[in-house]
Parts: C-alpha cells; sequence; structure tokens
C-alpha cells in the first residue's frame, strides 16, 4: 500500500474545499482534500470522492452535484446543536461541530430542502434524500427503468443482467442480437443452405450406390460417407435454425428474450444436434482415412465380398459412432450431472433478489448473507435452491414463487447453444471439455497422418510406373495429392486455430466469448461444405462440367481473344509465325520431293517402294499440325483473322 501511495504522490496535489467558496464569519478552516492534477474518468468513484472530484472540475463530462446552499433553515428536523454564521453578510448559513472542534458544513441539501445528507452518501447509487436528488445529478451511474435502483456505469452493456426489466443491457446503446453482424447473419444462411443440398445430395447418391457394393472395403468406405454427410447435414439445420430464429422469430427483441431462450428445452435441443453432427462427421472422417491407408498398405489383398456377417460388423461399427457422437451430446444435460454442467439459475421476477441469470457463486453470496454462515463453501445445486426457497414465508395464503426455477445448462452458456468450448480454470465442466477437445486434436492427427502416408505412397507406386501409362499416372496422383492437401489444410484452418484460441482463453490470455458466433456459424460449419466436394466426386462433376462449358464459350469469345492479345502481344505473335512458316516450307519441301519422287516411280512402275505409304502419311501429318498451329495463331491473333 505505501508503494502504490508513494507512485500516486506525484499524480495527486492537495487543495482546501468548501461549498460554496464564500466568506462565512468566524470560520477560517476548509477541507483538506488530494485530488488528481489532470481530468479523468469518474465513473469508479463514488460519494465524496466523487463529490469532491466533479466539483473541483476534475472530471470529464461530469458535472457538480451540489445545488443547494446550506442555509440556517433548511433541514429543520436534522442538526437541533447546529450554529448559524453570518455569510457574505447577506444570509445565514449552518454549520455543526464535528471531528472534535472542527466546524463544518459538508451537507448536502436534498431538492426538498426537508434533508440533508453528509457527502459519503451522494453519488453512492443508493437514494438516501428520498427524492433521488442526491443521484440525479452523477454520471457514474445507470438507473434501471422500472425499478428505478442504481447500478454502477461499469455494469452497463457488459453482458450480465443487473436490472430487473434487463434495460441495463436491452437498451439503444448495446442491445444484443442473436447473430449480430450483417455478414454473419448471411453467411449462416448461405452456409447453411450449401451444407443441407449437397449433403442431401451425397447421402441420396450414397444410399444407391450402397446397394450395388460387392465387397465389404467398398461398404465400409460407402457407410462413413454417408455418415459424414448426415453428420454435416445436422450441422447445416443447425445453422438454418439458428438464422430462422434471429432474422425471423426474434429480429430486434431477442434481448428482451435472451434468458428465455437460454432456458429452454428448444436451445438445448439444438446444442445437442449440432454437437452429434460435428463429432459423427469428425469421427466418420478419421475411420474413413484409416481404412484407406489400410487399403493402401494391403492392395495386394483381396478384399472379401459382402455377406451378412460383414454388413452387420460394418452397421455395428457406424452404430458405435453414433453413439459415441451422442453420448458426448448428452452427457451435459443429464439432471444427475447438472451440478457439472449448469452454469445459472433464472428465478421469477417477483424474487426481486436474485436478477438475470446468477451463478452458484451469486446465489451462495445471498444466501450466506441470509443465513449468516453455511459449513461448505461449494454446495450442490439442489441443496441450493431449497435454502433459497426456505427464505421466503409462506403464510397468509403467500404464493410460492421459488417452484419455478428454470436453468442456464451447458448450451444455454451463449444464445447460439453451441458445445461450450471457451471455459475458464474456475469452470467445473473444464475437464470434460478439455478431454472432448484433446479427443478431437486426436483424430485431426490421424486423418493428417493416414492422408500424408496416402500420398507419400501413391507417389512412390507412380514412380515405378513406366511406359505409355505412365502420364496418366502421374495426373492421377497430382489430383489425388491435391485432394489430400486440400483435406488436411481444411481440417487444420477448421480445427486448429479454434483449439488454441480455446486454450488461451482458458488460461486468461484472451476473452474468446464475443466470437463465439463466428466460430458456430462460419468456421467450424465451413467443413460441412467442403467435405462433399472432397469425399465424393458427384457434385465435383456437377460442378466441373457446366465450368468447362462455360470457360469453353468465354475464351472463344471475341472480347476474350482481344484482351489476350492485348497481354500477349510481341512473344507469342514472333514465336507462332515463326513456327508456323518453318513448318509450312517443311510442307512445301516434303510435297516437292514427293512429286519428285512420283515422277521416278512412274518411270519404273515394276518396282514398289515400301516409303511411299510412310511419306504419305508423314506428309499428312505434317500439314494437319500446320493447320492446327495456323488456326492456334488465329486465335492468338483476332486482328489477323481477316
Amino acid at each position: 500500500g505505501m508503494k502504490s501511495l508513494e507512485l500516486l504522490k506525484d499524480a495527486c496535489v492537495e487543495e482546501y474545499h468548501i461549498y460554496p467558496d464564500h466568506d462565512y464569519f468566524g470560520v477560517d478552516t476548509k477541507t483538506s482534500v488530494f485530488l488528481p492534477r489532470s481530468k479523468q474518468s469518474c465513473d469508479h468513484l463514488y460519494g465524496e470522492n466523487y463529490l469532491y472530484t466533479s466539483c473541483t472540475g476534475r472530471c470529464i463530462s461530469a458535472s457538480c452535484p451540489l445545488r443547494n446552499i446550506p442555509r440556517y433553515e433548511v433541514c429543520p428536523e436534522q442538526f437541533p446543536s447546529r450554529i448559524g454564521t453570518i455569510t457574505n453578510g447577506k444570509y445565514l448559513a449552518f454549520f455543526t461541530k464535528s471531528f472534535g472542534n472542527i466546524y463544518t458544513n459538508r451537507y448536502f441539501v436534498c431538492e426538498n430542502k426537508k434533508r440533508c445528507v453528509d457527502y459519503d452518501k451522494v453519488c453512492d447509487l443508493v437514494d438516501d434524500c428520498g427524492d433521488t436528488s442526491d443521484e440525479d445529478h452523477c454520471s457514474n451511474h445507470f438507473k434501471c427503468n422500472s425499478s428505478g435502483h442504481y447500478i454502477p456505469k461499469s455494469k452497463k452493456c457488459d453482458g450480465n443482467f443487473d436490472c430487473l426489466d434487463l434495460t441495463d443491457e436491452c437498451n439503444e446503446e448495446c442491445s444484443k442480437q442473436l447473430l449480430e453482424t450483417t455478414l454473419l447473419k448471411g453467411l449462416s444462411w448461405l452456409i447453411g443452405s450449401l451444407a443441407v443440398f449437397s449433403n442431401i445430395v451425397i447421402i441420396a447418391k450414397s444410399l444407391v450406390t450402397l446397394k450395388r457394393c460387392k465387397t465389404s472395403v467398398a461398404m465400409t468406405n460407402r457407410c462413413l460417407i454417408i455418415l459424414i454427410a448426415l453428420g454435416d447435414f445436422l450441422i447445416g439445420c443447425y445453422l438454418f435454425v439458428i438464422a430462422t430464429y434471429d432474422g425471423i422469430l426474434f429480429k430486434r427483441s431477442y434481448c428482451l428474450n435472451q434468458i428465455t431462450w437460454i432456458t429452454s428445452l428448444k436451445c438445448s435441443v439444438v446444442g445437442i444436434l449440432s454437437t452429434i453432427g460435428s463429432q459423427v462427421s469428425l469421427f466418420a472422417m478419421t475411420g474413413l482415412s484409416v481404412i484407406r491407408l489400410h487399403g493402401i498398405w494391403n492392395s495386394m489383398r483381396v478384399p472379401g465380398e459382402v455377406n451378412m456377417k460383414k454388413s452387420l460388423q460394418v452397421a455395428a461399427a457406424m452404430f458405435s459412432l453414433v453413439l459415441a457422437s451422442a453420448l458426448i451430446a448428452v452427457i451435459p444435460v443429464i439432471k444427475k450431472l447438472e451440478n457439472f454442467f449448469v452454469n445459472g439459475v433464472k428465478f421469477l421476477d417477483d424474487l426481486k433478489i436474485f436478477i438475470g441469470t446468477p451463478d452458484k457463486e451469486k446465489v451462495f453470496d445471498v444466501i450466506k448473507a441470509y443465513y449468516g454462515r453455511t459449513k461448505e463453501a461449494n454446495l450442490k445445486w439442489d441443496l441450493l435452491i431449497k435454502m433459497a426457497r426456505n427464505m421466503f414465508s409462506q403464510d397468509f395464503d403467500y404464493e410460492d414463487h421459488t417452484e419455478r426455477v428454470a436453468k442456464v445448462n451447458f448450451y444455454g452458456n451463449d444464445g447460439v447453444c453451441l458445445f461450450k468450448y471457451f471455459v475458464q480454470n474456475d469452470d467445473p465442466q473444464r475437464s470434460f471439455v478439455w478431454g472432448i477437445l484433446a479427443l478431437n486434436f486426436i483424430c485431426f492427427l490421424f486423418i493428417s497422418l493416414s492422408y500424408l502416408l496416402i500420398g507419400i505412397s501413391s507417389r512412390r507406386s507412380s514412380k515405378s510406373v513406366a511406359g505409355s501409362n505412365n502420364r496418366q499416372m502421374q495426373k492421377r496422383n497430382r489430383r489425388m495429392n491435391q485432394k489430400i492437401a486440400i483435406i488436411i489444410v481444411t481440417d487444420f484452418l477448421c480445427w486448429i486455430p479454434f483449439i488454441v484460441i480455446c486454450v488461451l482463453h482458458s488460461v486468461g490470455a484472451l476473452d474468446a466469448t464475443p466470437w463465439y458466433a463466428l466460430f458456430s456459424m462460419v468456421i467450424l460449419p465451413i467443413n460441412s461444405v467442403i467435405n462433399p466436394l472432397l469425399y465424393d466426386d458427384v457434385l465435383t462433376e456437377a460442378i466441373r462440367r457446366p465450368s468447362r462449358v462455360i470457360w469453353t464459350r468465354i475464351s472463344s469469345s471475341i472480347v476474350y481473344q482481344r484482351i489476350w492479345g492485348w497481354f500477349n502481344p510481341a512473344p507469342t505473335e514472333t514465336v507462332e509465325v515463326e513456327s508456323i512458316e518453318t513448318r509450312e516450307s517443311k510442307a512445301t519441301t516434303s510435297d516437292t520431293n514427293r512429286t519428285g519422287e512420283l515422277k521416278k516411280e512412274s518411270s519404273a512402275p515394276n518396282i514398289p517402294d515400301q516409303s511411299t505409304t510412310g511419306g504419305d502419311k508423314e506428309l499428312e501429318t505434317t500439314t494437319a499440325e500446320g493447320d492446327r498451329y495456323v488456326r492456334a495463331w488465329r486465335i492468338l491473333q483476332p486482328s489477323r483473322r481477316d
């Protein structure tokens, strides 16, 4: 404490203050106060600290709350031992003896002139005058509309409800929406639409193909692709639901309905479906990568045919993946585990001591203040709610407002109802969340490692292939490596930055809570749109064919040819012209030689020449190549086509 005072010594200045600064007969003592040298924000000051700082002009955008002069006739029922003294020779002011033999007038005169309060009662968030005049001219608070009580200005727009009518958060300055930005709203509709449509196509096509699978490996691959599409489809549906509630049902009224939404069964169901979809897709991608790697390593082994036993084994494996995903999603809403996963409770508004959705710590503080002491600091939710009910009387047919208690469960942590990935070190659910994040990270490592090994193996095998099929093999290998790179990069960009931010949030390096909507609506679901293009070719081919047609029409248009000619004038023209002229001269020479040979053949008709047929073919080939170069030259040089 002494070190802090030493640091503040040079930043403060001592002054003497009395209000009003008049000439009081017989009074030569003023109040000594230490004030900051420069102006500052007074939103964190209360009582006489706020009053002296603001009345000496050292508050930014804050006026002095002192309005009425403490005349002798004010507050007649208070201070019977007051002393009157002539002030400025015009009026009689009153003083009282305090702090020993010191006379002071440090009293705030309320607007009704019937009550006076000490300076430490001014701007202290409490209506001490009874007419709110001791708080009306203060800038360090926010006044709730319905109840009229005051809260610190720092609690306005802080994300927590402190007013019964929610006006501290639901106002023109900071009224919250489910999805804050227009970009986020648009992306949620776009990604949701693409995810739902593309994965419906993949599921329908895969179900038809599944019946034609002849081997167990093919059937397993197809089932895993169906699971990936099913999980991504659920994520698309999740985006649709959130976007619908934001843009159609809530609109700008979400802030007033926020507590009802995050404590509702609908929010929990939406969160469970999104978690199941995310985990099913991730587990299926992991299984598919491992099975494909196993197939590469055992490429010489003949796969088994489909039979009843193989079908049951595949069905059991798929069911296990879905069951594991469902357990991860449902565990946080099990009632017996609510002591670990419930983040807050909502009592009825009639219980004015519980505002908003207080967490366990706030409820415990209220109960401790009422009962005086408790044996355990960390009580269970059931016991806390029971103790809160016993605080209120049930006599005279009093309506029991403690029977209906809504709970903010694991998925109600934010309005988007996402799995609570962002946890602090003191959150009871941190072990569960960290376990799921570690599991997802291991799945990402399996996927990346498997496809890296597949790429290395295919590259080695393509190098060992020689002959006419080598180019085709290299082309196929290049495409596969590109797809593998896209799979690894998209999974990396989806999960690794997210896990890093979760770690930084957990250790307190940053507050990632405002990014919840961005991760839930854009970053995590983006794979649901990319996966249908990576794990099945039906959509890729559907996009590639019209793209080729469109590109062909564009490249053959006159506008494109002229633009191409502008950007590629000299080098292309010189090389192509020289090539064409050279090939045309070769063709002419070859034609002349051929004419001479024909003349020789006419003079010796009985001697067959086996080179005649070959010469004709060579002439035709050379001429054809020359024609192709001429056509190419004319396309590249549209200005010379005429």
